[in-house]
Parts: C-alpha cells; sequence; structure tokens
C-alpha cells in the first residue's frame, strides 16, 4: 500500500519555528533498521517505524528537536489509546480514512511525547498537536519522536492495542512512514 505525502514536517516546522532544510537519519532510525543510533549495537528486533531526531537547517548546520517540540498529527483521526513507554507516552490515533476491503485500520503512533491533555477519545483533524516531546523516564536513549503506520487487522480493538500486540500479532503490517512526512 502507498500512503499519500503529508504536510507532517510543514507542520511541525511551522508550529516550533524550526529553521529547517531536511531531516537528518543516522544508521538504524529508518525502518528496519537493526542498528542502535544512540549507542554501538544492534536492536533486538527490526526498528518499525522512522526515528525523527536531527534535522539540517537552513545554514548546513545539524540541530535536534528539543524538549517540549509540539507534534503534529500525521493524518486526522480519532485517539484511541494512550499508554507508557520506555522514554515517555505512546499515542495511537486511528485514521478517518478507513482501508476498505482488508479489514484493517490505519493507525499512527507517536512514541516517546506527553500527549496532550484530554487527547484520549478525541477526533482531531491533520495538523492538530498530538503532543509535546518530553522525556519522563531516564536512560541512554535521547529524546525522539518515534513514528510508526501500521495497519491493524479488526479484530485487534483498541483496549488490546501495545507495543507487544503490534509487533507480535498474525496480520499486522507496518509501513514506511518516511516518504509521507
Amino acid at each position: 500500500m502507498r500512503l499519500q505525502k503529508t504536510g507532517f514536517t510543514i507542520g511541525l516546522v511551522r508550529l516550533n519555528g524550526l529553521d529547517f532544510r531536511k531531516w537528518i537519519f543516522r544508521p538504524g532510525m529508518r525502518m528496519d533498521g537493526l542498528q542502535m543510533w544512540w549507542a554501538s549495537g544492534l536492536r533486538k528486533r527490526r526498528h518499525n517505524g522512522i526515528d525523527l531526531r536531527f534535522y539540517e537547517t537552513g545554514k548546513g548546520q545539524e540541530a535536534t528537536l528539543a524538549e517540549g517540540t509540539r507534534i503534529p498529527l500525521v493524518y486526522p483521526g480519532r485517539v484511541v489509546k494512550i499508554i507508557p513507554d520506555f522514554l515517555a507516552g505512546s499515542v495511537f490515533v486511528e485514521a478517518e480514512n478507513k482501508i476498505h476491503g482488508n479489514k484493517k485500520r490505519l493507525l499512527t503512533v507517536y512514541g516517546h511525547l506527553i500527549a496532550e491533555s484530554g487527547a484520549a477519545g478525541r477526533s482531531m483533524d491533520e495538523g492538530a498537536i498530538i503532543g509535546r516531546l518530553g522525556k519522563i523516564k531516564g536512560g541512554p536513549v535521547p529524546l525522539h519522536l518515534h513514528i510508526s503506520i501500521v495497519l491493524v487487522p479488526d479484530e485487534i480493538t483498541a483496549d488490546k492495542l501495545s507495543w507487544k500486540v503490534l509487533d507480535e500479532a498474525e496480520g499486522v503490517e507496518f509501513l514506511d512512514p518516511e516518504g509521507i512526512l
């Protein structure tokens, strides 16, 4: 399945007043990467999305997303679950546009952020602020935004959603989000 480009990066840049030219990806930050980008070594499983932290400014310098960076919604949808993760929290948003004919729903999962107050259960438009980058828990992994785009079988209801279920359940399909951002 091919996804259409969204205004995510443009929205993130405008919301946060960034001097932005392009994303910078270190080995392991992209879809299916096996390397840890924050340390030497390999991940336990292939990376199921992309990690956004580094970007090039208009002057060609490297910069990083800061704590408090406001994160816009990739696709319009409803926040169906918010759970803790190893840095802060993960927000699961079910896209308004259902995938017809294959009994699957399209989810965007935003990892390692602090969800906007009152976001749970809300329907939101593309570009609305879903949360802010924040690191609640300690550890060696630096502040960053993880984004996964996932086709989830209808039988995996919102109450069952977790990273473990997405990684292990049959019929779950991770799509590469890099081209849409």
